[in-house]
Formats: structure tokens, C-alpha cells, sequence
């Protein structure tokens, strides 16, 4: 008992250090998203936002498991897909309101996620980002097979959605994004982030050293698989729909690429660049036809340009108050 409350203290220290030492930028950016809905009132300018919050809470959660340890998962639709209509299930057919269908959703693509640590805990490299897909391509095929349930290719809609105004969707969203980056923050800067850093340089160093990377290798699993459960429950409830694109390979490959742009191994890097890049395709709108072509080749030149990402260029690393400012302290 002594352990674990010493275990609880501790997490709620690393919490209060984490909201302390989070990124100003990103304080402000939280700030000039209620200041814009508040004075633009606009339904769809509310609209977009939302989805701002919800592809960089995306992207956050990718980040602290693929971002430290170097191994990508192109199935992160697995854990978003899956928390998203399992929220939206359990509100359309059993009624449960999404207060606890989120929660519910994200536990459980959490106990998923150790399932599939478990699972994939020997391989590396390609053969890691191959097993990945194939578990998001199952789930994607299920959400067919069972479409009396799921909806089938039409998918769901007619779900609630958190409260009865855009407005305050937008603001329970923005908490939500806050919170999680912050309990996200602390984890990383916790010895299982430290952990996990370490297996990205030499992983047979670190079990050579004693270390059990295995088992720090199925946590961060547990984590990012709720965080991104977490996001999926949020773009089911207001969006008040969801269908297999929410599954599709397609999203797990636009968050790896929005996170590796940001910046790995940062957190909140790839969701600034998640949140910019969803805002400027959406801007991108105005020319419909161009959109995808223009949208697809800025993401190329982007990566090219910065292979590193945005938050790891050069000029960043070597300012820095620069790189407090925009990332907080070291994570």
C-alpha cells in the first residue's frame, strides 16, 4: 500500500510538473481558439477548430509510443476507429451518453493496445509497421462483415453529441486535447519515457543493462492506444457520425506523416503541425479540385525539406528559449 501510494504521489507531481512546464505556445494557441469562437460565432469556423483539436490529438497520441521509440505504427486507426465506434455503438443502440462512452471507448482500445504490444513485441522495423496494418485492415473489414451493427459503408450517424451547442463541443474538446497532452507530457518525462527513448538508440543495450524493454514497450501501447481512444470518441460525438474511413489505412498514414512533420518524439510538435496542416487543408477548400494535389505535394515538400520535423530543425535545437517556448520543457 505504502508503494502505491508513493507511485500515486509521484504521478501527480510529474502532472503538476508537466502543466507547469507544457508549452506557452501552446497555452496560447488554446487561448486564441476560444477568443476566435468566441467573437466569430461562425458554425462552421467552430466546426473546423474542432477538427483542429481532434488531428492533433491524433497525432499526440501517435507520437508517444512511434515517436520515442522509432518503431511506426501505420495502424493508429486501429485504436481511433475502434474507440470511435464503439462510443458511437454504445450511445445509438444502448444509449449510453458520451460521457461514458468516451472513457469506456479508450479503456477499452487501451486493453487492445497491451494486447497488441503483447503481440508484436519482437518485431521491429518494417516487419512492426506491416503487423500494425494488418490489425487496422482486420477491424476495417469487420466494421463490413457486422454492418447490422456498425452501419456497414454508410457507418453511423444520429449520435449525440456532447452537449447542444457547437460552441461548448468546441470547449469540451479543447479540455479534453489540454488534459490529455499534459498526462501525456508526464509520461514521457517519466522513466517509462526515458525508457522508451533509450530502445530507439540501442534497445539491446538497454536489456542488456537489465532492462525489461518489453514491458515499457506494452505500457506505451496502453497509453497511446487511450489517447487515441480518447480522440476517436471525440470525433464521433461531434461529428454525431462515424464510418469506416475512420478505420481506413489512409488516416493512419496522414497522422504518421502530420507527426513526423511536426517533429517526433516531441508531443506537442506533431500536434501543432496535426492542428496547422487540418486548418490549412481546410482552407484549401476554396479550390476543391486542386485540393488533394495541393494538400499531398505541401506534405512532400514539407517532409523533404525537414526530414527531421519542424520542432527537431536546427534552428529550434540551438535557441533555447526558442525551443521552451514553442515545446515547454525538455520531454
Amino acid at each position: 500500500m505504502s508503494k502505491l501510494m508513493a507511485e500515486l504521489r509521484s504521478g501527480i507531481a510529474r502532472l503538476a510538473d508537466a502543466c507547469v512546464g507544457l508549452s506557452p505556445a501552446l497555452y496560447l494557441a488554446a487561448v486564441a481558439i476560444i477568443l476566435i469562437a468566441g467573437f466569430s460565432g461562425d458554425f462552421y469556423t467552430m466546426e473546423v477548430l474542432v477538427l483542429v483539436i481532434i488531428y492533433a490529438q491524433f497525432a499526440a497520441s501517435w507520437d508517444v509510443l512511434s515517436g520515442y521509440t522509432e518503431q511506426d505504427n501505420f495502424g493508429h486507426a486501429f485504436f481511433i476507429g475502434g474507440a470511435g465506434y464503439l462510443a458511437a455503438i454504445l450511445n445509438k443502440w444502448l444509449h449510453i451518453t458520451p460521457w461514458l462512452g468516451v472513457p469506456v471507448g479508450a479503456a477499452v482500445a487501451a486493453l487492445v493496445g497491451m494486447g497488441v504490444g503483447w503481440l508484436t513485441l519482437r518485431l521491429r522495423g518494417p516487419y512492426f509497421a506491416l503487423s500494425t496494418i494488418a490489425f487496422s485492415a482486420v477491424l476495417f473489414k469487420l466494421a463490413f462483415i457486422f454492418s447490422k451493427i456498425t452501419g456497414g459503408e454508410e457507418g453511423l450517424s444520429g449520435i449525440d453529441p456532447f452537449t447542444q451547442e457547437v460552441s461548448t463541443d468546441l470547449y469540451t474538446t479543447l479540455t479534453l486535447f489540454m488534459v490529455s497532452v499534459i498526462c501525456l507530457t508526464a509520461f514521457a518525462r517519466s522513466h517509462y519515457g526515458l525508457v522508451l527513448r533509450s530502445t530507439q538508440h540501442n534497445e539491446d543495450a538497454a536489456q542488456a543493462s537489465g532492462i525489461n524493454t518489453a514491458h515499457y514497450k506494452v505500457v506505451g501501447f496502453v497509453v497511446s492506444g487511450f489517447f487515441a481512444g480518447v480522440g476517436g470518441g471525440m470525433y464521433a460525438h461531434t461529428h454525431m457520425q462515424v464510418n469506416p474511413e475512420l478505420l481506413a489505412g489512409s488516416l493512419s498514414v496522414l497522422v504518421v506523416l502530420l507527426a513526423t512533420i511536426g517533429g517526433r518524439g516531441t508531443i506537442v510538435g506533431p500536434a501543432f503541425a496535426a492542428g496547422l496542416l487540418t486548418l490549412f487543408g481546410e482552407w484549401l477548400r476554396v479550390i476543391e479540385e486542386f485540393r488533394v494535389v495541393i494538400f499531398t505535394g505541401f506534405l512532400i515538400a514539407l517532409v523533404y525539406v525537414f526530414p527531421s520535423g519542424l520542432a527537431n530543425t536546427g534552428f529550434v535545437t540551438r535557441s533555447r528559449n526558442l525551443r521552451r517556448f514553442l515545446l515547454g520543457r525538455e520531454v
